[in-house]
C-alpha cells in the first residue's frame, strides 16, 4: 500500500476553486516537489495533507500509523518559550524514542547546523526568519514517514541550505517540498508534481526533467491548437457559403462543422508581463559610501566599508544569516543611522525598496485599492497612463481577484502586488531584500528577465544561487567577520573564486606548519602497516583530486556550460562533490603525516 492516496480533493474559497479532483500517490521515501503558480492552492494542499485545514471534498487514505511532520510558512511555536525547546519538541516526538540527553544533543546539533548559535534566544523575540529554522529543525528531528515543508530555504544562507540539501537526501523519510529554490529542488527531488488549474499532474525525474516535459507539452498544444483554427477557418468559409452551395454536402461534414466551431480552445496560461522598468536619469554621482560603520550601538555589523555603485551595477549580497545583509540595505536606504562613515546619495538617484516583510500593503485593502499610489481608475507607469484594471492584469490579477483583500493573497501574490505599485514610483535604483522568496518559477523568470533590461543600478539580497548567477555584475560577500569583499562577476565566479582563494591558503598552511617536538616520555601511536601504505599513496591520490577540482572549474567557466541550466546544474554538482572528496583526502593526510612526525619526533629524542 502506499504511503498516502488521496482522491478527487477539492477545496475552494469563495467563489475561487483551490483544489478540484487532485490525485496524488505517495510511495514510503518518495521526494516530491510541489509546483505550480502563485495562488495555485500548494500551500492550501499541504495544509490539507498535515490535517491543519480541511477539503471540501475527497478522500485522503494512510498506511496505518503514519507520521506527518509539518513546516509552515509562518510556524507558531506552540508552549516553546526558547528556540531550543521549540526545537526539543520535535525530538521528543521522534519515531525512535530518545533518552532526554539524546534529544538535548540532537537539538543542538539541528540549530546550529541551521545557523542558529543562540540557543536560548527567547521566541518572544525571535525574526521570523529565526523562528522559521527552529521549526525546521523540529520537523526534521521527528524523522517523521512524511515531511511536508512549505518554502524550507527562505532565510537560509548558502551554507545553511547546502546543510539542508544533504539532510533530506540522507533522510528516509518521504517528502513533499513548496520551494522556489531551483538549485535545492533540483538536487533534492525525484518526482515533480504540478498543481495546474486545480488538478495534480506528476512528472518522474528532477526540475529539469519537469522544464523539458512542460515545453514539449506546451509545443504540442499551440500545433494543437494552430491546427484547430486552421481547420476552424476551413469550415467557416465552408458554412459562410450559400444553402444551394451547402445542401449538396455531407450531413457528418456539416456536424464536424459545427463542432469545430463550438470546440473550447486550448487552455493558455498567462504569464506576468512587467510593464517595464523604466529609470530616471542617473546622474554622475549615484550612491557612494567611504568609511561606513553599520550596525546598532550595541552591534557593529560592518566596519569601513568603501562603496561605490556605477551605472549598471547589478550587485548581489551574500553571506551568513546575521552577518548584515539587510542591515546594511536598510543603512543605505537611510531607514537605519550610520554609526560612522559618510554615506553620499547623488542629487539625481531615485530610491525603491521591496524588503523581506512585503510592507508597504495594507492588508484590509482590496488589490485594486492596494496597487495606486494615488486614486482614481488609472495609474501613471512613467508618462504612460493605464487603465488600473489593465494594469494589474499585467500582474496576472484579473476580474474577482481585484476584489479580493490583501491579506488572503499568498506570499509571491503579495510580492507582484507589491511590485505593481512600487513600479508607479520614479526609480533608477532598485533595492530588493530576497525577492525569488515564494515566487513562482515562471514569475520569477519573467522578473530576472527585466531586471537583466533595466538601465538603472540594482542591489539585491538573495540566497538564489540561479537568480544571482543570471542577474549580477558584481557580488558583495558580508562575511559575517565585519568587512564586506566586492567580487565581480555573478556568483559562480564568486564561488570560483573564493575556492581558489582557499586553496591557496590550504597550501600556504600545510607547508607552513611545523610539527613540535614532544618531550621523550611515553611512546605515541605508530602508524600501521596499512596506514604506512595509505601514507605513501595519498599524496598521488590528492594530485589527482587536486586535478578533477580544476577540470570542474574550468568546466563551469565555459560559456558553453553556464548558458544551459541542466549542464551547470550537473557540473556544479560534480564540482561540489569533487572538493568534498579532495577535502577528505587532504584532512586524512594530515591525520597520517601528523601521526607519523609525532612518532618519528619522539623516537628522535
Amino acid at each position: 500500500m502506499p504511503l498516502l492516496t488521496a482522491h478527487d480533493i477539492a477545496k475552494a474559497y469563495g467563489v475561487s476553486t483551490i483544489l478540484g479532483g487532485a490525485e496524488l500517490h505517495l510511495a514510503r521515501g518518495e521526494k516530491v516537489g510541489l509546483v505550480g503558480r502563485n495562488g495555485a492552492g500548494k500551500s492550501t494542499l499541504l495544509r490539507i495533507l498535515a490535517g491543519v485545514e480541511q477539503p471540501d471534498g475527497g478522500d485522503i487514505a494512510w498506511r496505518n500509523d503514519t507520521h506527518v511532520a509539518y513546516l509552515a510558512q509562518n510556524p507558531e511555536p506552540g508552549t516553546a518559550k526558547t528556540l531550543l525547546d521549540v526545537a526539543l519538541q520535535g525530538a521528543m516526538r521522534n519515531r525512535e524514542p530518545l533518552e532526554a540527553h539524546e534529544a538535548l544533543l540532537a537539538a543542538e546539533q539541528a540549530l546550529k547546523g541551521l545557523g542558529i548559535t543562540q540557543l536560548d534566544m527567547p521566541v518572544a523575540v525571535a525574526s521570523g526568519g529565526t523562528m522559521r529554522r527552529a521549526a525546521l529543525a523540529a520537523a526534521l528531528l521527528q524523522k517523521p514517514d512524511l515531511l511536508l515543508l512549505d518554502e524550507p530555504t527562505n532565510h537560509l544562507d548558502a551554507d545553511t541550505a547546502a546543510w539542508l540539501e544533504l539532510q533530506l537526501k540522507q533522510l528516509p523519510s518521504a517528502l513533499i517540498m513548496v520551494t522556489h529554490d531551483r538549485y535545492f529542488l533540483n538536487q533534492v527531488v525525484d518526482r515533480i508534481v504540478e498543481l495546474r488549474r486545480g488538478k495534480l499532474h506528476s512528472y518522474p525525474g528532477t526540475l529539469q526533467d519537469w522544464l523539458e516535459a512542460r515545453v514539449h507539452e506546451e509545443e504540442l498544444a499551440d500545433r494543437t491548437e494552430h491546427n484547430r483554427k486552421n481547420l476552424l477557418r476551413v469550415e467557416l468559409d465552408w458554412l459562410s457559403r450559400s444553402p444551394a452551395a451547402r445542401s449538396c454536402k455531407p450531413k457528418a461534414r456539416m456536424q464536424r462543422a459545427q463542432a469545430q466551431v463550438a470546440a473550447s480552445p486550448q487552455h493558455v496560461e498567462h504569464s506576468v508581463q512587467l510593464p517595464f522598468l523604466k529609470a530616471e536619469r542617473l546622474g554622475k554621482t549615484i550612491l557612494e559610501a567611504h568609511g561606513l560603520k553599520v550596525g546598532y550601538p550595541d552591534k557593529v555589523l560592518i566596519d569601513d566599508l568603501d562603496l561605490t555603485l556605477q551605472r549598471g551595477d547589478r550587485l548581489g549580497i551574500v553571506g551568513p544569516n546575521g552577518a548584515g545583509k539587510t542591515t546594511l540595505l536598510r543603512t543605505l536606504l537611510g531607514q537605519l543611522p550610520l554609526l560612522a562613515g559618510d554615506l553620499n546619495v547623488g542629487q539625481n538617484t531615485r530610491i525603491v525598496g521591496i524588503d523581506q516583510q512585503r510592507t508597504g500593503l495594507d492588508p484590509s485593502e482590496t488589490v485594486r485599492d492596494a496597487v495606486h499610489v494615488a486614486s482614481g481608475d488609472y495609474v501613471m507607469i512613467g508618462t504612460e497612463k493605464m487603465h488600473v484594471a489593465t494594469y494589474l492584469g499585467m500582474f496576472l490579477f484579473k476580474g474577482g481577484d481585484l476584489t479580493q483583500q490583501v491579506s488572503t493573497l499568498s506570499g509571491g501574490e503579495k510580492f507582484r502586488l507589491l511590485l505593481a505599485r512600487r513600479l508607479q514610483e520614479p526609480s533608477n535604483v532598485l533595492v530588493l531584500d530576497e525577492p525569488s522568496n515564494d515566487l513562482d518559477f515562471e514569475t520569477l523568470e519573467v522578473l530576472e528577465e527585466a531586471l537583466l533590461q533595466y538601465p538603472g543600478c540594482l542591489l539585491v539580497v538573495s540566497h538564489d544561487r540561479a537568480f544571482l548567477d543570471r542577474v549580477c555584475t558584481g557580488i558583495l560577500n558580508v562575511t559575517g567577520r565585519g568587512n564586506v569583499e566586492l567580487h565581480a562577476g555573478n556568483y559562480t565566479d564568486f564561488l570560483l573564486r573564493t575556492a581558489a582563494q582557499k586553496k591557496q591558503e590550504r597550501a600556504v598552511e600545510l607547508a607552513q606548519r611545523v610539527e613540535r617536538p614532544r618531550p621523550r616520555g611515553e611512546a605515541p601511536p605508530k602508524l600501521t602497516f596499512s596506514e604506512e601504505k595509505e601514507l605513501a599513496g595519498i599524496e598521488a591520490s590528492i594530485e589527482l583530486a587536486e586535478a578533477r577540482v580544476t577540470q570542474l572549474e574550468e568546466m563551469l567557466a565555459s560559456p558553453e556550460v553556464v548558458k544551459v541550466f541542466s549542464k551547470l546544474q550537473e557540473a556544479t554538482s560534480q564540482h561540489d562533490t569533487a572538493c568534498r572528496d579532495r577535502d577528505v583526502l587532504y584532512a586524512r593526510w594530515q591525520q597520517l603525516d601528523a601521526k607519523d612526525a609525532a612518532w618519528k619526533s619522539w623516537k628522535s629524542l
